[in-house]
């Protein structure tokens, strides 16, 4: 089991269950040490079953701040948020950097009102997500990239195009020193499903991985928690890991992200 873990949902954003307190509590009872809340960000625009809203982030930066205290001898607590690259948005994300100890990216759309990149199945849509993640780092709007594979869901086959999209996002982790999420949640939950070429999770994704690897880029391990109990289980970080296994992977298992959040703010813009 892994010790720390940055990526934590809160059933605000309306498809995760369980009280922040019921998470803490968990990771705690696991022996984490340390514990980074990072729901969906909320938007001016509300999306009902994807994110909190906007109204609602006060109360949970405080909620988590509170947990930190009353926690404090027991477990490291920190509050972030998953964000997207929505250029619409800029002035909200600013803020978000400037409130919150840390974001992560989870990059699960082009446009705030747009489909999300569960559909998004063409050579030209994998070369925009990569845009995307390139200029949200570029911009240092966030501390790791989460399940950098997500867009390849329900992507028919690990193609050229998919190759070329891994290298591009390798390519960017290892100009801006910006890790990747091995992340151990929907897809791992999910289990292999058949595709055009075989077997495979939705995410992650071996070939990508490979890629990674080749290019030594930093990864982290997320669990990617929507339910405390996930916490409690080895069952979906270890079908994660089976999907790297034999890989030279560069697991990052002491990386301080917040120190590492505090010099990005600071260039953020």
């Amino acid at each position: 089991m892994i010790t720390t873990n940055y990526h934590t949902h809160t059933k605000r954003c309306g498809h995760a269950v369980g009280s922040d307190e019921e998470y803490v509590l968990c990771a705690i009872e696991a022996g984490m040490k340390t514990l980074g809340f990072s729901d969906h960000a909320p938007y001016h625009i509300p999306g009902p079953g994807y994110r909190m809203d906007f109204d609602q982030f006060p109360e949970y930066v405080q909620s988590i701040r509170t947990l930190k205290e009353k926690y404090k001898d027991q477990i490291d607590i920190y509050v972030g948020l998953e964000v997207e690259c929505y250029r619409s948005e800029w002035e909200t994300l600013a803020m978000f950097r400037e409130t919150l100890d840390y974001c992560i990216l989870g990059q699960h759309g082009f446009e705030l009102e747009g489909k999300r990149v569960y559909n998004y199945i063409t050579e030209e849509d994998l070369m925009h997500y990569a845009d995307l993640i390139e200029e949200a780092c570029a911009h240092h709007l966030c501390d790791y990239i989460c399940h950098p594979d997500v867009i390849l869901w329900n992507y028919p086959k690990i193609d050229e195009p998919v190759l070329k999209m891994a290298r591009r996002i390798a390519e960017t982790s290892k100009k801006y020193n910006i890790p990747l999420e091995l992340n151990c949640g929907s897809g791992a939950i999910k289990g292999f499903r058949k595709f055009e070429d075989g077997y495979r999770l939705g995410y992650p994704v071996r070939e990508c991985f490979e890629i990674f690897s080749a290019y030594h880029c930093p990864i982290i391990i997320g669990i990617d928690a929507h339910n405390p109990l996930w916490f409690l289980t080895d069952e979906y970080l270890n079908r994660a890991l089976s999907v790297v296994e034999g890989l030279d992977l560069n697991i990052l298992n002491d990386y301080n992200l917040i120190e590492e959040a505090k010099k990005n703010k600071k260039l953020f813009y």
